[in-house]
Protein backbone atom coordinates (compact mmCIF):
# COMPACT_ATOMS: atom_id res chain seq x y z
CA UNK A 1 0.00 0.00 0.00
CA UNK A 2 3.08 2.13 -0.38
CA UNK A 3 5.98 2.12 -2.68
CA UNK A 4 9.79 2.03 -0.87
CA UNK A 5 11.87 2.85 -3.96
CA UNK A 6 14.06 5.94 -4.66
CA UNK A 7 13.33 6.98 -8.41
CA UNK A 8 15.73 8.74 -10.36
CA UNK A 9 13.88 10.31 -13.46
CA UNK A 10 10.11 11.34 -12.87
CA UNK A 11 8.23 10.12 -16.43
CA UNK A 12 5.97 13.68 -16.15
CA UNK A 13 5.94 16.45 -13.79
CA UNK A 14 3.20 19.35 -12.73
CA UNK A 15 4.77 22.56 -14.60
CA UNK A 16 3.64 24.12 -11.19
CA UNK A 17 4.59 21.97 -8.87
CA UNK A 18 7.86 20.75 -8.58
CA UNK A 19 8.92 17.14 -7.67
CA UNK A 20 10.73 18.17 -4.82
CA UNK A 21 7.96 20.73 -4.03
CA UNK A 22 5.24 18.50 -3.72
CA UNK A 23 7.54 15.55 -1.72
CA UNK A 24 8.24 18.24 1.05
CA UNK A 25 4.53 18.95 1.23
CA UNK A 26 3.56 15.46 1.32
CA UNK A 27 6.44 14.89 4.28
CA UNK A 28 5.00 17.86 5.85
CA UNK A 29 0.95 17.29 5.73
CA UNK A 30 2.39 13.46 6.93
CA UNK A 31 3.65 15.33 10.42
CA UNK A 32 0.59 17.62 10.54
CA UNK A 33 -2.36 14.81 10.00
CA UNK A 34 -0.37 12.91 13.25
CA UNK A 35 -0.92 15.91 15.19
CA UNK A 36 -4.73 16.22 14.23
CA UNK A 37 -6.90 15.19 18.08
CA UNK A 38 -9.08 13.09 16.28
CA UNK A 39 -6.08 10.82 14.13
CA UNK A 40 -5.65 8.13 16.26
CA UNK A 41 -9.51 7.04 15.85
CA UNK A 42 -9.19 7.94 12.29
CA UNK A 43 -6.44 5.96 11.56
CA UNK A 44 -8.35 2.60 13.36
CA UNK A 45 -11.59 3.49 11.07
CA UNK A 46 -8.76 3.37 7.97
CA UNK A 47 -7.19 0.08 9.07
CA UNK A 48 -10.65 -1.85 9.67
CA UNK A 49 -12.15 -0.50 5.98
CA UNK A 50 -9.25 -1.55 4.51
CA UNK A 51 -9.04 -5.10 5.84
CA UNK A 52 -12.61 -5.41 5.00
CA UNK A 53 -11.92 -4.80 1.12
CA UNK A 54 -8.90 -7.79 1.37
CA UNK A 55 -10.45 -9.97 4.02
CA UNK A 56 -11.40 -13.37 1.80
CA UNK A 57 -11.48 -12.21 -1.13
CA UNK A 58 -8.18 -13.87 -2.66
CA UNK A 59 -8.36 -12.05 -6.27
CA UNK A 60 -8.44 -8.72 -4.74
CA UNK A 61 -5.15 -10.06 -2.85
CA UNK A 62 -3.43 -11.53 -5.97
CA UNK A 63 -3.88 -8.56 -8.12
CA UNK A 64 -3.51 -5.89 -5.48
CA UNK A 65 -1.04 -7.05 -2.58
CA UNK A 66 1.99 -6.63 -4.70
CA UNK A 67 2.93 -2.74 -4.68
CA UNK A 68 3.95 -2.85 -8.65
CA UNK A 69 1.00 -3.75 -9.43
CA UNK A 70 -1.37 -1.29 -7.48
CA UNK A 71 0.84 1.37 -9.17
CA UNK A 72 -0.12 -0.25 -12.01
CA UNK A 73 -3.69 -0.40 -11.94
CA UNK A 74 -3.23 3.22 -10.52
CA UNK A 75 -1.20 4.43 -13.98
CA UNK A 76 -3.61 2.83 -16.22
CA UNK A 77 -6.29 4.84 -14.67
CA UNK A 78 -4.36 7.67 -14.58
CA UNK A 79 -3.03 7.53 -18.24
CA UNK A 80 -6.52 6.40 -19.53
CA UNK A 81 -8.58 9.93 -17.77
CA UNK A 82 -5.94 12.48 -18.99
CA UNK A 83 -5.87 11.10 -22.66
CA UNK A 84 -8.20 14.17 -23.45
CA UNK A 85 -5.28 16.31 -22.17
CA UNK A 86 -2.41 16.00 -25.12
CA UNK A 87 -2.26 12.26 -24.17
CA UNK A 88 -3.63 8.87 -26.04
CA UNK A 89 -4.24 7.03 -23.00
CA UNK A 90 -1.99 3.74 -21.35
CA UNK A 91 -0.07 1.68 -23.34
CA UNK A 92 2.67 -0.46 -22.09
CA UNK A 93 5.32 1.01 -22.70
CA UNK A 94 3.97 3.95 -21.13
CA UNK A 95 3.69 2.30 -17.69
CA UNK A 96 6.98 0.29 -18.13
CA UNK A 97 8.04 3.85 -17.81
CA UNK A 98 6.68 4.55 -14.76
CA UNK A 99 7.62 1.29 -13.12
CA UNK A 100 11.14 0.99 -14.65
CA UNK A 101 11.42 4.90 -13.24
CA UNK A 102 10.27 3.71 -10.03
CA UNK A 103 12.62 0.73 -9.71
CA UNK A 104 9.53 -1.25 -9.01
CA UNK A 105 9.80 -3.68 -11.65
CA UNK A 106 11.20 -4.87 -14.69
CA UNK A 107 9.56 -4.11 -17.99
CA UNK A 108 8.82 -8.04 -18.56
CA UNK A 109 7.17 -7.79 -15.04
CA UNK A 110 5.28 -5.03 -15.94
CA UNK A 111 3.96 -6.62 -19.35
CA UNK A 112 2.73 -9.92 -17.76
CA UNK A 113 0.65 -8.22 -14.76
CA UNK A 114 -1.10 -6.51 -17.41
CA UNK A 115 -1.79 -9.81 -18.91
CA UNK A 116 -3.07 -10.68 -15.64
CA UNK A 117 -5.25 -7.76 -15.27
CA UNK A 118 -7.01 -8.73 -18.67
CA UNK A 119 -7.18 -12.15 -18.17
CA UNK A 120 -9.30 -11.23 -15.09
CA UNK A 121 -11.43 -8.41 -16.65
CA UNK A 122 -10.02 -5.63 -15.20
CA UNK A 123 -8.68 -3.98 -18.69
CA UNK A 124 -8.83 -4.49 -21.81
CA UNK A 125 -6.84 -3.18 -25.02
CA UNK A 126 -7.92 -1.17 -27.92
CA UNK A 127 -6.33 -0.29 -31.18
CA UNK A 128 -4.71 3.26 -30.67
CA UNK A 129 -6.25 5.18 -33.25
CA UNK A 130 -3.71 7.89 -33.00
CA UNK A 131 -1.00 4.66 -33.66
CA UNK A 132 -1.96 1.56 -35.00
CA UNK A 133 1.42 -0.56 -33.93
CA UNK A 134 0.42 0.01 -30.67
CA UNK A 135 -3.04 -0.76 -28.24
CA UNK A 136 -4.18 0.93 -25.50
CA UNK A 137 -4.97 -0.30 -22.18
CA UNK A 138 -8.22 0.75 -21.18
CA UNK A 139 -9.52 0.21 -17.39
CA UNK A 140 -13.32 -1.69 -17.61
CA UNK A 141 -15.52 -0.71 -14.95
CA UNK A 142 -14.36 -3.48 -12.84
CA UNK A 143 -11.14 -1.79 -11.84
CA UNK A 144 -12.65 1.53 -11.98
CA UNK A 145 -15.17 0.19 -8.73
CA UNK A 146 -12.34 -1.73 -6.89
CA UNK A 147 -9.70 1.24 -7.04
CA UNK A 148 -12.46 3.42 -6.01
CA UNK A 149 -13.10 1.25 -2.89
CA UNK A 150 -9.18 1.46 -2.04
CA UNK A 151 -8.74 5.23 -2.37
CA UNK A 152 -12.41 5.79 -0.63
CA UNK A 153 -10.32 3.93 2.50
CA UNK A 154 -8.22 6.92 2.48
CA UNK A 155 -11.21 9.63 1.62
CA UNK A 156 -13.21 8.28 4.31
CA UNK A 157 -10.25 8.83 6.91
CA UNK A 158 -9.51 12.82 5.55
CA UNK A 159 -13.34 13.27 5.76
CA UNK A 160 -13.57 12.25 9.50
CA UNK A 161 -10.76 14.41 10.26
CA UNK A 162 -12.07 17.21 8.08
CA UNK A 163 -15.58 17.10 7.88
CA UNK A 164 -16.04 20.83 6.62
CA UNK A 165 -14.14 19.46 3.12
CA UNK A 166 -16.68 16.81 2.37
CA UNK A 167 -14.57 14.85 0.66
CA UNK A 168 -16.13 11.57 0.42
CA UNK A 169 -19.13 13.87 -1.39
CA UNK A 170 -16.60 14.97 -4.10
CA UNK A 171 -16.16 11.27 -5.26
CA UNK A 172 -19.74 10.70 -5.32
CA UNK A 173 -20.38 13.21 -7.29
CA UNK A 174 -21.64 12.35 -10.80
CA UNK A 175 -19.99 15.04 -12.44
CA UNK A 176 -16.66 13.26 -13.66
CA UNK A 177 -14.77 14.30 -10.58
CA UNK A 178 -14.06 10.86 -9.90
CA UNK A 179 -12.04 10.79 -13.10
CA UNK A 180 -10.18 13.97 -12.36
CA UNK A 181 -9.10 12.49 -9.76
CA UNK A 182 -7.66 9.70 -11.12
CA UNK A 183 -6.23 11.65 -13.97
CA UNK A 184 -4.60 14.03 -10.97
CA UNK A 185 -3.19 10.95 -9.36
CA UNK A 186 -0.24 10.70 -11.45
CA UNK A 187 1.56 13.43 -10.07
CA UNK A 188 1.16 12.25 -6.52
CA UNK A 189 1.96 8.47 -7.61
CA UNK A 190 5.60 9.89 -8.61
CA UNK A 191 6.27 10.87 -5.41
CA UNK A 192 5.06 8.37 -2.86
CA UNK A 193 8.64 6.54 -3.23
CA UNK A 194 10.67 9.13 -1.69
CA UNK A 195 7.94 9.70 0.99
CA UNK A 196 7.70 6.53 1.80
CA UNK A 197 11.22 5.96 2.00
CA UNK A 198 11.66 9.03 4.72
CA UNK A 199 9.36 7.72 6.90
CA UNK A 200 11.35 5.24 9.88
CA UNK A 201 10.67 1.40 9.11
CA UNK A 202 7.71 1.85 6.25
CA UNK A 203 9.47 0.66 3.60
CA UNK A 204 9.00 -2.90 5.60
CA UNK A 205 5.60 -3.15 4.95
CA UNK A 206 5.59 -1.53 1.81
CA UNK A 207 7.42 -3.51 -0.43
CA UNK A 208 5.87 -6.75 0.81
CA UNK A 209 3.56 -8.75 -0.60
CA UNK A 210 0.03 -7.95 1.10
CA UNK A 211 2.56 -5.79 4.10
CA UNK A 212 -0.01 -2.86 4.36
CA UNK A 213 -2.54 -4.69 4.77
CA UNK A 214 -1.11 -7.21 6.77
CA UNK A 215 -0.49 -4.27 8.73
CA UNK A 216 -4.01 -3.07 9.28
CA UNK A 217 -4.96 -6.70 10.37
CA UNK A 218 -2.52 -6.45 13.27
CA UNK A 219 -3.88 -3.36 14.41
CA UNK A 220 -7.49 -3.88 14.08
CA UNK A 221 -6.68 -7.11 16.33
CA UNK A 222 -4.81 -4.58 18.49
CA UNK A 223 -7.67 -2.95 19.03
CA UNK A 224 -10.10 -5.92 20.23
CA UNK A 225 -7.85 -6.77 22.66
CA UNK A 226 -9.12 -5.93 26.67
CA UNK A 227 -6.89 -3.20 28.06
CA UNK A 228 -4.73 -5.31 30.15
CA UNK A 229 -3.48 -7.05 26.73
CA UNK A 230 -4.25 -4.69 24.41
CA UNK A 231 -0.45 -4.96 22.87
CA UNK A 232 -0.45 -8.78 22.91
CA UNK A 233 -2.62 -10.62 19.57
CA UNK A 234 -2.86 -13.98 18.30
CA UNK A 235 -2.27 -13.52 14.62
CA UNK A 236 -1.68 -17.48 13.49
CA UNK A 237 0.37 -17.71 10.03
CA UNK A 238 -1.96 -20.11 8.41
CA UNK A 239 -5.36 -18.21 9.01
CA UNK A 240 -3.99 -15.15 8.29
CA UNK A 241 -2.52 -16.05 4.92
CA UNK A 242 -5.80 -18.14 4.16
CA UNK A 243 -7.72 -14.75 4.91
CA UNK A 244 -5.07 -12.69 2.42
CA UNK A 245 -4.18 -14.69 -0.25
CA UNK A 246 -0.67 -15.07 0.99
CA UNK A 247 1.87 -18.00 2.10
CA UNK A 248 2.51 -18.62 5.93
CA UNK A 249 6.63 -18.31 5.03
CA UNK A 250 5.74 -15.10 3.40
CA UNK A 251 3.89 -13.65 6.93
CA UNK A 252 6.81 -15.80 9.17
CA UNK A 253 9.59 -13.77 7.31
CA UNK A 254 7.76 -10.57 7.41
CA UNK A 255 7.32 -10.76 11.00
CA UNK A 256 10.74 -11.77 11.84
CA UNK A 257 11.91 -8.83 10.20
CA UNK A 258 9.58 -6.80 11.89
CA UNK A 259 11.06 -8.28 15.09
CA UNK A 260 14.54 -7.36 13.75
CA UNK A 261 13.97 -3.92 13.29
CA UNK A 262 12.31 -3.47 16.49
CA UNK A 263 8.41 -3.29 15.55
CA UNK A 264 7.09 -6.66 17.43
CA UNK A 265 8.25 -9.16 19.64
CA UNK A 266 7.41 -13.13 19.11
CA UNK A 267 6.16 -14.53 22.33
CA UNK A 268 5.17 -17.96 20.53
CA UNK A 269 5.93 -19.78 16.99
CA UNK A 270 3.70 -19.40 14.00
CA UNK A 271 2.27 -16.16 15.19
CA UNK A 272 -0.03 -17.68 18.45
CA UNK A 273 1.78 -14.50 20.44
CA UNK A 274 2.94 -11.40 18.99
CA UNK A 275 3.45 -8.42 20.98
CA UNK A 276 3.05 -5.14 18.92
CA UNK A 277 5.69 -2.74 20.04
CA UNK A 278 5.23 1.34 20.14
CA UNK A 279 7.32 1.44 17.09
CA UNK A 280 4.94 -0.79 15.25
CA UNK A 281 2.30 1.60 16.01
CA UNK A 282 4.20 4.76 14.45
CA UNK A 283 5.22 2.53 11.36
CA UNK A 284 1.11 2.46 11.34
CA UNK A 285 0.31 6.01 11.78
CA UNK A 286 2.67 7.33 9.22
CA UNK A 287 1.50 4.63 6.45
CA UNK A 288 -2.03 5.74 7.20
CA UNK A 289 -0.98 9.59 6.91
CA UNK A 290 0.96 9.16 3.91
CA UNK A 291 -2.42 7.68 2.39
CA UNK A 292 -4.68 10.23 3.41
CA UNK A 293 -1.97 13.02 2.26
CA UNK A 294 -1.93 12.11 -0.83
CA UNK A 295 -5.53 11.84 -0.87
CA UNK A 296 -6.27 15.24 -0.14
CA UNK A 297 -3.60 16.34 -2.45
CA UNK A 298 -4.99 14.65 -5.17
CA UNK A 299 -8.49 16.05 -4.32
CA UNK A 300 -7.59 19.34 -4.50
CA UNK A 301 -5.61 19.05 -8.25
CA UNK A 302 -8.78 17.58 -9.29
CA UNK A 303 -10.64 20.29 -7.87
CA UNK A 304 -8.49 23.17 -8.47
CA UNK A 305 -8.10 23.81 -4.60
CA UNK A 306 -4.72 25.51 -6.29
CA UNK A 307 -4.69 27.83 -2.76
CA UNK A 308 -4.67 24.46 -0.61
CA UNK A 309 -1.60 23.48 -2.97
CA UNK A 310 2.66 24.23 -3.08
CA UNK A 311 2.61 26.51 -5.75
CA UNK A 312 6.43 26.81 -6.94
CA UNK A 313 7.15 30.76 -6.18
CA UNK A 314 9.00 30.73 -9.29
CA UNK A 315 6.28 28.81 -11.49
Amino acid sequence: MGIAFMNDRMPETLPFISHETRSEWLLQRVAILRQHPNFSEAAADYADDAVGIFEGRYMANKVMANVARQVICMSILALHFTRDNGHHGATISSIQNITSSLKLCSKNTTSATIDLLENIGLVSRVLDETDHRNHLIQPTDKLISGMRRIVGVAIAAADKLFPSRHYQQLIDDTDGFLERYFASSLHSLLNVSTMISNLHSSQLFAISDGGGVLLCKLMTMKEQQPADRENIVSFPYDEIGNLFGVSRTHIRRLMKRAEAEGLVRLLEDGGRQIEILPTLNDVFENMVAAHIARAQFDIHLANGDYDLLPIDRNA
